[in-house]
């Protein structure tokens, strides 16, 4: 049985293909289309998926939706009576999606067997099953982890009226225990102290979570009346600091904020100075200590040693590094696809398991679920651009090399990944070593912000020698925070943040055996089981072709591209002015 799951017409639009419970293919539409975070209906990588898997629309058996909009209308119909009448901003407002409003949004979602069946000319309109956004985050966790019965929390920005779930999943079936609802929601927290900020919210909510580290505790006591924790695992927003339950992303703060904490930083308007960072500080903090008191009580009331977590708030690494130290739970499983691009997939595996019940079959080993492509059309590629390239014969050993000579490498092989990490197969990889690398990287390559940080990939069996780990967890996914050990920290500054931790990922042999040969050849340069891993991107989505990489590569500023068994030398590829010309005449 094909089942086809979609997410569409918020952000981070998605498909994933699952055969009889097992997960074939999940990718992201703003891979194909080049758009961040798009909205629009995933045809591209529908295609994709369809051509990976050698399948037509035809053989697909179900189809399913992360959001049910039935749902919303009544959850929205609510809150537009509660806050009456200044929820009649409401409906001017912009949407999260950047690209329907409201009503438009909830025709197309209704109507997404329809937008099916005219996109890809089938005679009749397939049946859809719309799946609540929460319970499809939550499926995206649990039937894909290795437990049996496991708690599960996914906090989120909002669904159609829930913004935090806490449920148990047992066997093949999930339940429901506590729910939290708009507008009282740790995401949209996060999303407006992110545009007050002047970062788009939604989207870079992790250039705050960088910033933190530059903080101090100057606004910790006074955030403590921004969100109030309450009995039994509750918590609420203090509204009157916020405007966007009545005018959405047009007005996210109140006045009476601005008065407590000062006017708002206008995006590329005004630097950063250091009210900025304390702000950023006192949010992290408060994010964690209510991340930490629903996961308590989700423990007090399952008794569960396993824990499920996902959702976009489960990107904040320093979050679920507090919620392993400071709760009793002893197993975590993190999904990595944790945003809304997570949910296609966790709606395909509802329908399955909780619907159809279906026995759980599928552990989730691999993040490995996108295209790859051949030495032969890779090399095709090259040839028609004209691109001077080396065949190698141990393409691990040769890139480690340049690595070591301090070169700036980008890395293309296998699987595209899932997610919004790059992971081994679509990463910029440099010498974690040389303490000027984080900065050339930001100034020549990904052109962003000074207080980001880099991270470290590890050799999995190594990770113990150079980090402390939360409970000795594993980080295969780059989702959780370790502390740079003391005697470490000197050796690896290109991936020591500011306050000493590091966003780990270990890799395994077993799970991508090509980029643990390249840190082990490093290592056997260096002595050091790590390399630097950032994104194969300059402010765009992570590239997914030979075609976009090799763009990429040709017009910024690193010095090596190896794909697939071959590599490419920028200095044997003209200057950047000319590489520019090249890859905008292929276009």
């Amino acid at each position: 049985m094909y089942i086809l799951g979609l997410n569409c017409y918020a952000h981070s639009a998605s498909c994933t293909l699952i055969k009889d419970g097992q997960i074939r293919f999940s990718a992201e539409e703003e891979r194909y289309n080049r758009e961040k975070y798009s909205w629009k209906f995933p045809q591209k990588a529908i295609e994709r998926c369809l051509a990976f898997e050698g399948i037509t629309i035809k053989e697909i058996n179900q189809f399913t939706f992360y959001w049910d909009p039935r749902l919303e209308i009544l959850g929205n119909g609510m809150h537009f009576l509660r806050y009456f009448p200044q929820s009649l901003q409401l409906f001017k407002a912009s949407s999260s999606s950047g690209g329907m409003k409201f009503f438009p949004r909830l025709r197309a979602m209704t109507n997404i067997g329809k937008m099916i069946q005219t996109t890809f000319h089938l005679d009749n309109v397939p049946q859809m099953t719309f799946v609540e956004h929460h319970l499809a985050h939550a499926a995206s966790a649990f039937f894909v982890s290795s437990f049996d019965n496991a708690a599960i929390l996914t906090m989120d920005g909002r669904g159609e009226s829930t913004t935090t779930l806490l449920a148990v999943g047992r066997q093949s079936q999930i339940k429901k225990l506590k729910e939290i609802p708009v507008p009282h929601s740790l995401g949209h927290l996060y999303a407006a102290i992110t545009d007050y900020l002047g970062f788009k919210p939604f989207f870079d909510e992790w250039k705050v979570m960088g910033m933190s580290a530059y903080g101090t505790d100057r606004y910790v006591a006074l955030f403590e009346d921004v969100i109030h924790l309450q009995a039994k695992g509750g918590y609420r927003l203090n509204l009157k600091y916020f405007k966007f339950h009545t005018h959405g992303q047009d007005a996210w703060v109140s006045d009476y904020f601005i008065k407590k904490f000062g006017p708002i930083r206008y995006r590329h308007r005004e630097d950063y100075d250091q009210r900025h960072f304390d702000i950023a500080y006192a949010l992290q903090r408060i994010v964690e200590k209510a991340g930490v008191h629903v996961a308590n009580h989700l423990y007090e009331i399952t008794k569960l040693p396993a824990l499920c977590m996902t959702g976009g708030v489960v990107l904040n690494c320093l979050m679920n590094k507090k919620i392993i130290e400071q709760t009793p739970f002893r197993e975590f499983f993190f999904q990595p696809i944790a945003t809304d691009a997570g949910t296609s997939l966790g709606s395909a595996l509802y329908l399955y398991h909780q619907i159809l019940g279906q026995e759980r079959r599928e552990t989730f080993d691999s993040i490995y679920l996108g295209e790859e492509y051949s030495n032969q059309a890779i090399e095709r590629l090259l040839c028609h651009r004209g691109i001077h390239y080396h065949h190698s014969e141990n393409i691990a050993r040769d890139t480690a090399q340049s690595i070591a000579q301090g070169k700036i490498v980008g890395w293309f092989q296998g699987r595209m990944e899932a997610g919004p990490r790059a992971l081994g197969n679509r990463s910029i990889v440099a010498d974690p070593t040389d303490p000027t690398m984080k900065d050339r990287l930001n100034a020549r390559v990904k052109r962003r912000e000074y207080f980001r940080p880099f991270a470290p990939s590890v050799l999995e069996e190594r990770v113990f020698e150079y980090f402390d780990m939360p409970k000795g967890q594993l980080s295969p996914y780059m989702i959780l925070v370790g502390d740079v050990k003391e005697e470490k920290k000197s050796v690896i500054p290109a991936v020591t943040h500011a306050d000493g931790t590091a966003r780990v990922q270990t890799v395994s042999q077993t799970a991508n055996p090509r980029y643990w040969q390249l840190i082990h050849e490093f290592e056997k340069i260096k002595g050091v089981p790590v390399v630097l891993n950032t994104s194969f991107n300059e402010n765009e989505p992570i590239v997914c072709t030979p075609e976009d990489a090799l763009n990429c590569f040709l017009r910024t500023d690193f010095d090596i591209f190896a794909i697939g068994d071959y590599i490419i030398l920028k200095n044997e590829n003209g200057n950047r002015k000319a590489a520019n010309v090249a890859a905008k005449a292929s276009l």
